[in-house]
């Protein structure tokens, strides 16, 4: 092993002396641990002190590797072993900074928090508040142990405002008495808690308790009772006196299955991370087995969980902070208290993955909103429900709102998942309404039973398709030219397909071909291809739209049109009235040839709006002014029910032929 690094050589002295390569070490790299972990709402991570020889990095390698999703750094600890670079908010480069943010990404680890101790004169000099907008900046919490002033700099009362004012959470930790720890009593913890904010917390250091002879599990009772159970750094200890040695989890005497039981049954969900400092040159040697013992308890407490929900049909609430999320969501604060927060693309996903038993459920939200015309889908297997999503005075003000009602066809686990369709409005530059703003702060989801018919509908929802042809192919018959036969000449049959517009001149005015009658809810598929000589081309598919009575625009119409464009494929345009594209683009580059026969799908269904084309979703829109008017006073109440239109733009010369044009109406 001479060319080997020493953390290789490391992992293969864990993976063959502690028996890992068939059940521990190996198999946790297959297994999806954290996912396990994120169903009880437990941060899963490691402590780099436990690294303190080696570096930050090989204490995130080994998170990784182990399946975890957390690291809570250490002040001054070497980033990267080898390297003179030190974790130290106070002088870390930018590029330092950067490596740190790219290794965590290229792990997909999360640091969730850093251990350091701020003094008195850090306070003083304004040190202090630098660490706090470091957290605010890298969205972590602080660990720490300040020495306890009773006024002024450094003292509880200057810490709570510095939390509050920069949003950060601080664990209150224990070291040994010994050692003049402040806080090595829990009484001495829950004094400097007491009437402050949230975001002051006890931090339960299990080693240091039990080597002074505290017994941890009614530390934790105390500090969960309090509201303040926040934080561990794990371990177990074979005794609880100060003779006591580390060993895995599940072989001391700290009564880790019975606490993390309690806290299980009460909802608290303290960030762990485990610190081993005893064996510094084999630092996964307790950490290992560790993990699988708490992956095992983690998987037996669910289990027990689902046992007892499938004996009654309860209320499931699903809580921020147990949420998986996707896209840069973040979570802020801790407990029933979280809330996922930067919410603000199509892309982003939140789930949970949990227990039910089969049946309806309504789905009620609570969130905060202060913009209008938000909307998102709620999928659970493959049912899924969609939904506006009404406004909130503030950001600050959380309402809970019912989504719809859910069917859930199958008793057992199921991931419920949250999706943006459509960001909220907001005036643009030009004093427009578009949906540019973002989507709703999330703190809970509720499931709760109900025998309410389900709103929510199969996913697969397109398979079920029964339509009627809305042209023959040979006639016009069912359809008018729009401003009768001044709109007519620029319509023709050939070849089973209706061709609008010309090659050969340009045109000089938008015409349409429409039904001879209105629709409201339905499914409408059609097939489109242009001819036209370079990408000037437009046309498009209008519904739920009426003809313009306005004089000398009797040739338009005014309504919804899936549009046909060379910029903007499969978008949802509102023709002479909005003037403005609708919703939020679901995929800006689906395949599209305009020369060859492209499929339109559009399908309405109340204010619900869903957009397919060549079989891809380009939109999913609900319109917020159905039931309520427009603020544009001229705009009003939007129709859901209208004609069924096919377009030739004004312009160049140019083509656009329509076929296998069918519809099935929706009760």
């Amino acid at each position: 092993m001479k060319n080997m690094s020493h953390y290789l050589q490391l992992i293969l002295i864990m993976l063959f002396s502690f028996g890992a390569t068939a059940n521990g070490y190996a198999q946790n790299k297959k297994t999806n641990i954290a996912s396990d972990f994120d169903k009880v709402g437990w941060k899963v991570g490691i402590q780099s002190y436990t690294f303190t020889r080696y570096s930050l990095f090989d204490a995130i390698d080994a998170a990784a590797d182990l399946g975890l999703k957390y690291v809570e750094a250490t002040i001054w600890q070497t980033i990267e072993r080898g390297k003179e670079e030190r974790f130290n908010p106070w002088q870390m480069s930018e590029e330092t900074k950067q490596k740190i943010k790219n290794k965590c990404l290229e792990k997909d680890i999360t640091l969730t928090s850093f251990y350091c101790r701020p003094s008195k004169e850090d306070a003083e000099n304004g040190q202090t508040e630098k660490l706090f907008q470091f957290c605010k900046e890298w969205h972590i919490s602080l660990t720490t142990d300040p020495v306890r002033i009773a006024e002024g700099p450094g003292s509880m009362d200057f810490y709570d405002e510095l939390c509050q004012k920069y949003g950060v959470y601080m664990f209150l930790t224990n070291h040994p008495k010994a050692h003049g720890s402040p806080y090595w009593n829990p009484v001495d913890v829950l004094a400097d808690c007491k009437n402050r904010s949230k975001y002051i917390g006890a931090s339960v250091d299990v080693g240091h308790f039990m080597r002074d002879g505290t017994n941890v599990y009614e530390a934790v009772r105390s500090y969960t009772d309090a509201g303040r159970m926040y934080h561990f750094h794990f371990r177990d200890v074979d005794r609880c006196d100060k003779e006591g040695k580390d060993v895995a989890l599940g072989e001391g005497a700290a009564q880790i299955k019975e606490l993390l039981t309690y806290l299980y049954e009460k909802g608290a969900t303290p960030v762990i991370v485990f610190e081993y400092e005893r064996d510094q040159d084999e630092p996964l040697k307790y950490v290992t087995p560790s993990v699988g013992y708490l992956h095992q308890l983690s998987k037996e407490l669910f289990g027990n969980r689902k046992a007892k929900n499938s004996n009654k049909n309860e209320t499931v609430k699903l809580w921020a902070q147990n949420a998986r999320t996707e896209g840069g969501l973040k979570v802020y604060d801790k407990d029933t208290l979280a809330t996922i927060h930067g919410w603000n693309n199509t892309d982003q996903l939140i789930s949970w993955n949990t227990f039910s038993k089969k049946g309806n459920y309504i789905v009620r939200m609570k969130y905060a909103e202060p913009y209008q015309g938000s909307a998102l889908t709620v999928t659970a297997g493959q049912q899924q429900l969609a939904t506006l999503i009404q406004p909130t005075n503030n950001w600050n003000e959380y309402r809970e709102m019912d989504l719809g009602v859910i069917n859930i066809p199958v008793t057992g686990e199921i991931d419920i998942k949250l999706q943006g369709i459509q960001l909220s409005l907001a005036k643009d530059e030009k004093g427009r309404l578009v949906h540019k703003e973002a989507l709703p702060d999330v703190q809970c989801l509720s499931l709760i039973p109900t025998k309410e018919k389900a709103t929510s509908t199969p996913m697969d929802i397109l398979k079920g398709f029964k339509g009627k042809p809305l042209f023959n192919g040979k006639t016009f018959k069912g359809w008018t030219g729009n401003n009768g036969d001044n709109s007519m000449k620029w319509f023709r049959i050939e070849e089973g397909a209706i061709i609008g517009g010309s090659i050969e001149k340009d045109i000089p005015k938008n015409e349409f071909l429409r039904s001879d009658r209105e629709y409201s809810n339905f499914e409408l598929r059609l097939k489109f291809k242009i001819n036209c000589a370079d990408d000037s081309y437009n046309a498009g598919i209008q519904f739920r739209s009426q003809p313009q009575t306005e004089k000398n625009k009797e040739h338009e119409m005014i309504g919804y049109q899936a549009d046909i464009i060379s910029w903007k494929k499969g978008a949802l345009y509102d023709e002479q009235r909005r003037w403005d594209f609708l919703g939020t683009p679901l995929c800006k580059n689906p395949d599209y040839n305009p020369k060859e026969w492209n499929s339109y799908i559009i399908r309405c269904e109340g204010p619900r709006i869903r957009i397919w084309l060549n079989g891809t979703q380009t939109l999913d829109y609900i319109e917020p002014f159905s039931d309520c008017p427009h603020p544009d006073a001229q705009i009003g109440k939007i129709p859901l029910t209208g004609y069924i239109a096919l377009q030739i733009h004004e312009g160049k010369a140019c083509e656009a032929i329509y076929k296998d044009i069918e519809i099935e109406k929706i009760k």
